[in-house]
């Protein structure tokens, strides 16, 4: 799958975290030459499938795992960290009827006008997949909040 190694390759080259791609080499202890060999698909070095999570998390970037999952027919969520506040919950399902709000009020306008540029389905596509994510966000801190109310009351 080419398009992986190069999803990969610019995950390295532009990482979100800002790392330079020596750094992430240094990161993942490997040669800056041979990452680079391996990233630009030349015969005698094939990014191994083992390089996968490490690249992403050196890189910060979530893309390869993106691009796999939308080749499956799925998509790729990341779920943020909980924060331990009193009111976790409320705040989180505040956010997650404001995230589809937002979501919904942008799909409606991107609509409007009878056709969707490439831009505007990555738009809906990103802003759904905030939504979702903000949704399971409440779901995850119901949860701890279960549990620990669970363990007070034993």
């Amino acid at each position: 799958m080419n398009q992986l190694r190069e999803v990969c390759r610019k995950a390295v080259k532009h990482a979100p975290n800002g790392l330079s791609a020596t750094a992430v080499a240094e990161k993942l202890d490997i040669r800056y030459s041979t990452l680079m060999s391996q990233l630009s698909g030349h015969d005698a070095h094939k990014l191994g499938a083992d390089m996968l999570v490490p690249i992403m998390l050196a890189t910060g970037s979530r893309a390869p795992i993106r691009l796999m999952a939308k080749a499956l027919g799925g998509v790729f969520v990341e779920l943020p960290p909980a924060v331990a506040l009193e009111d976790a919950v409320t705040q989180s399902l505040v956010a997650s009827v404001r995230e589809f709000g937002e979501f919904a009020a942008g799909v409606a306008q991107a609509l409007d006008d009878g056709s969707l540029s490439r831009e505007e389905v990555d738009r809906i596509d990103a802003d759904g997949l905030d939504a979702v994510a903000a949704i399971l966000q409440v779901i995850r801190r119901a949860e701890r909040f279960g549990a620990r109310n669970t363990k007070e009351d034993a």
